[in-house]
């Protein structure tokens, strides 16, 4: 029978037949295990140690996150349409190599590629797109006529100091050239941008006695204030074999990258920065960041968990069991993510700490009602069996509500919340059967505390109870005008679409892929594509594009095809003939000796500083005083080194060791030939047009997509002439559609079946909605805090409200149930169900915000979107319900 003291009452009869029903068979299924506790326990073990195994042997971890989303999404279907033709960059890795100078930047990205390119069996393909010998050679013909019209004032305004230094490249040639160049400058006849010069000379002397000083960049002194940009970062394109059967499917190439970049020297140090990013690498390190902070979370999890059990049951000997009882259901927890899945996600991979959080809320429901029982006096036996009528069918209720939450997810396009749906929904049934079974098994088995009474009071101490009653009208105003006030917060919430935002900002993947992000046009690596039957289709296609206001370029094989060739070319050959190499009598065979060296360094030096009237412009001014100083401190500190001639040689190497390889450079890139269709590297032709001749068609976006309404305008524009289209900016917005769609569908479905649950077997409306109203407020206030805190929906916290729905009804399960059974005059706060309500609570926000200390913003968002949630949950459950009870008495 039920116990007294808060379990007893005179309204047994209110509860439906069912009900009864169920907590009379649960009282006879716990006696026939308490009977047979000890083969019972063995029995579990036993198949625990089974599940373990089974689970080792079939439970892997797949970290491809393209899987999270249904293949029968359109995106998803144009997707692999093109990846059936056309290298796919969602699974491409994007090597990101910044340098000090353009020459230093095209060495390193130039050697990275060629060492990469020798590994076949790893990096199937290898490319920087705009690099290698073909643009090179021809890369000026790609820019406009304007732009090589203002390049060929620039080099000529240059081409004195260019031929005199091939003619003699020291720093006695380079010193008299700039005091000839400074006096010219104050008679009017200097066209030079003699600033830059100053500047570069002035940065040499100061950065030779770096560790490893970086040559000047004659290159970037050519083209600094033109409109032709000097670019320092380079990106390599590397499509790898993956291994998505492991949880670090990027691994082996991320290593092997880094190993050969630091083969290769390239270091922060020697002027060059080499990053690895992409879609791969984000999820391994992702990967490796959540398997951190799972397991450090679930440790600290479940050391706060076994804290609060022991002051929630006043026993060491029932908090044992109840943790045993959790571990057993971890191991078979996995065994079922194993037998119904076969692999966890970045998703799934949080049921670990979920399944904690909501597991023990059934041991400690159960344990409570047991060691109340146990301090009234009653025998172990008696205290099993009266423990299992109170709260047993409240339990079962709860675990099919729960189930519900997870369950609900099941059918929706979201698959990786739906495949944590299906293993938490089943996980939590097994849960429940371990409490009544191995539970009490347990129990019986000698981790009962009979032989020392039970001290504790287990029932709320404080007079709260009486304060709700006595302002529960007061209670019910402010609890409905939270509510109006939270429903106007409500539209204020947003969805963040944005995948890169979810994972840890001090990576460096992270950091380097929003680097990529951050520029439009050409650069960015979100563009999408289309696919046209052929060239032509391509080109019509892509003129429709270039109109559209969010593109920026559309670009087919045919955008290879530089236009106004022959303008281009004649500019470039009257520049050729203007920096024709000199003939090789005329260059200085024999290196200037030091001593002349240093003298002419001391000579610009002492020019500089009579100079300084002059009537040059303010800004060459402030180079001319900049380059004075620093040339005086490197020549003090060459006189102090007793070595001048050392200091000198580096300084000439600085300035000057790769000025003829760079003016050879120029020269050649000065030599294009006419480019045709059929003139094309392969390997670019290969990667736009297919083998059947379908034609591809880059689109770009004008914007940084880093924003959704960015995101969603450029997408929308480019579907609209190209429905077909595909890229990660579609599948971001898809998966934002179907996750939408997911929660709608989760909510609506949580909501009605639970209601229809709980009146099926209450059959009380009342009951029903006394349950409902604390649900449906907690989940508004949650969403209004969201809005108000600026924590935005994404891909993984979105899970949340529907969660509250199936996890919160619980504890309101629990209070409705044990005011159905208690007098009028006692208050539901004073039972002991209202103690385990709490403490339930509390190991489940413990445990949920445990996740918020992830380094992982979509996890730790989780962690404290559920933690939030879980504390409104119990403050309206404790409050506003028991305000609610009042009002219907």
């Amino acid at each position: 029978g039920a116990f007294r003291g808060g379990a007893q009452g005179g309204k047994s009869a209110v509860m439906s037949r069912l009900d009864g029903w169920l907590a009379v068979r649960l009282a006879r299924w716990v006696d026939a295990i308490r009977v047979r506790a000890l083969p019972v326990v063995g029995i579990c073990l036993a198949a625990t140690v089974v599940f373990a195994v089974y689970a080792g042997f079939h439970l892997r971890i797949n970290s491809d996150n393209l899987a999270l989303l249904s293949e029968d999404i359109p995106a998803r279907r144009n997707h692999a349409a093109f990846a059936e033709h056309f290298p796919n960059l969602e699974n491409a890795i994007f090597v990101v190599i910044d340098a000090e100078t353009p020459e230093l930047v095209r060495s390193a990205a130039s050697d990275l590629e060629a060492r990469l390119a020798a590994i076949p069996d790893l990096f199937e393909q290898v490319y920087r797109p705009g690099g290698g010998d073909f643009f090179l050679k021809n890369g000026l013909l790609y820019r406009n006529t304007d732009e090589l019209y203002e390049f060929s004032d620039r080099l000529a305004s240059m081409q004195p100091i260019l031929a005199t230094l091939e003619r003699d490249p020291s720093i006695a040639s380079l010193s008299q050239l700039v005091t000839r160049g400074l006096d010219a400058m104050d008679e009017g006849g200097a066209d030079a941008d003699w600033s830059q010069v100053l500047d570069r000379v002035s940065d040499a002397t100061v950065d030779v006695y770096r560790e490893a000083p970086v040559a000047i960049s004659w290159e970037d002194l050519l083209l600094a204030g033109s409109s032709l940009d000097v670019a320092t970062r380079q990106v390599i394109v590397i499509h790898a074999a993956l291994d998505y059967g492991s949880p670090f499917a990027a691994a082996r190439a991320v290593s092997r990258i880094r190993d050969e970049a630091r083969a290769l020297d390239l270091a922060p140090e020697r002027g060059v920065t080499v990053r690895v990013t992409g879609n791969p690498v984000l999820n391994y390190e992702e990967m490796i960041g959540i398997a951190w902070d799972i397991g450090v979370g679930g440790v600290f999890c479940f050391v706060i968990v076994v804290g609060i059990l022991a002051m929630a049951l006043g026993s060491w000997r029932l908090a044992t069991a109840a943790i045993a009882t959790l571990l057993v259901g971890l191991v078979w927890a996995a065994a079922i993510a194993a037998a119904l899945v076969g692999h966890l996600t970045v998703v799934s991979l949080s049921v670990a700490i979920l399944f904690i959080g909501l597991g023990v809320d059934f041991a400690i429901h159960l344990g409570m009602a047991y060691a109340h029982a146990l301090r009234e006096g009653l025998p172990h036996d008696e205290s099993l069996r009266s423990a299992t009528e109170a709260v047993g069918s409240s339990l079962v209720l709860c675990t099919f509500t729960t189930a519900i939450a997870f369950f609900v997810f099941v059918p929706t396009d979201y698959v990786g919340v739906a495949e944590l749906g299906l293993i938490a929904g089943w996980s939590m049934i097994a849960i429940t059967f371990l409490t009544f079974t191995l539970f009490p098994a347990l129990l019986s088995s000698g981790l009962a505390p009979h032989d020392r009474p039970i001290e504790r009071e287990l029932r709320f101490e404080s007079n709260l109870g009486e304060w709700v009653a006595r302002h529960a009208a007061t209670v019910r105003i402010a609890a409905l005008l939270l509510f109006f006030a939270g429903l106007a917060a409500v539209p204020s919430a947003r969805f963040d679409p944005n995948v890169v935002d979810m994972r840890d900002p001090g990576t460096e993947s992270v950091q380097a892929f929003n680097d990529l992000l951050a520029q439009s046009g050409q650069a960015s690596p979100w563009y999408v594509d289309a696919v046209a039957e052929d060239l032509d289709a391509a080109e019509a296609l892509a003129e429709e594009l270039r109109a559209l206001e969010p593109v920026a370029r559309a670009i087919t094989l045919a955008d290879y095809v530089p236009e106004d060739q022959d303008e281009k070319l004649e500019i470039l050959g009257d520049l050729a003939f203007l920096l024709e190499k000199p003939p090789a009598a005329e260059l200085s065979p024999e290196p200037v000796p030091v001593d002349e060296q240093v003298a002419a360094l001391r000579e610009l030096h002492d020019f500089l500083g009579d100079a300084e009237d002059g009537s040059a412009p303010a800004d060459v001014h402030a180079s001319m005083r900049r380059l004075q100083e620093h040339l005086a401190q490197f020549l003090a500190r060459a006189e102090e080194t007793g070595d001048p001639a050392d200091a000198v040689e580096r300084l000439q190497k600085l300035l000057l060791a790769n000025f003829a390889s760079q003016v050879g450079r120029l020269r050649d890139a000065l030599d294009a030939r006419e480019v045709a269709l059929e003139s094309l590297p392969p390997e670019l032709t290969r990667r736009m047009v297919a083998d059947n001749g379908r034609a591809r068609v880059q689109i770009f976006p004008e914007h940084n997509l880093r924003g959704e309404d960015a995101m969603r305008a450029f997408t929308d524009a480019v579907a609209s002439s190209a429905p077909s289209a595909s890229g990660i900016a579609f599948n971001l917005i898809a998966f934002e559609e179907a996750t939408k769609r997911s929660f709608v569908q989760a909510l609506l479905s949580a909501a009605a079946l639970i209601t229809v649950l709980l009146y099926w077997l209450w059959r009380r409306v009342d009951d029903t909605l006394l349950v409902l109203a604390p649900l449906v407020l907690a989940a508004v206030l949650s969403v209004a805090a969201m809005a108000v805190l600026g924590i935005a929906f994404n891909f993984v916290n979105v899970i949340v409200i529907p969660l509250m729905f199936g996890i919160g009804v619980d504890s309101g399960i629990h209070l409705v149930h044990r005011a159905r059974e208690i007098p009028d005059e006692e208050e539901v706060l004073g039972t002991t169900t209202a103690r385990a309500v709490f403490y339930s609570a509390l190991t489940t926000t413990v445990s949920f915000g445990s996740l918020g200390f992830s380094s992982h913003v979509g996890m730790s968002g989780l962690g404290i979107l559920l933690a939030i949630g879980m504390v409104l949950t119990v403050l309206c459950n404790l409050v506003v319900l028991p305000a609610l009870i009042v009002w219907r008495r």
